[in-house]
């Protein structure tokens, strides 16, 4: 009993540690600070076209017909189902 009781302990200890980690709001960070860094981390980067919002190519299920191995089937995430010839 006194074993769990010291894992149960340890573990609230080691979960409740990022907690305290954290760096309070207002804690010397300034608007222009905050803004600096953000133009820093991200000034390099622009828009672009990338193309549909629809994600497409990733294949959802593969098939062999079962009498010709030449033959096989491939479902897309999209909907479509494509086949060889």
């Amino acid at each position: 009993m006194r074993v769990l009781i010291a894992y149960l302990t340890m573990i609230a200890l080691l979960l409740s540690a990022p907690l305290y980690a954290q760096k309070k709001k207002g804690a010397g960070d300034t608007e222009a600070q905050k803004h600096y860094l953000e133009e820093a981390a991200l000034g390099g980067l622009q828009f672009r076209c990338i193309g549909p919002a629809l994600t497409s190519g990733r294949i959802s299920d593969f098939a062999v017909h079962p009498d010709n191995r030449a033959v096989y089937y491939v479902a897309t995430s999209s909907g479509g189902v494509w086949k060889t010839e």
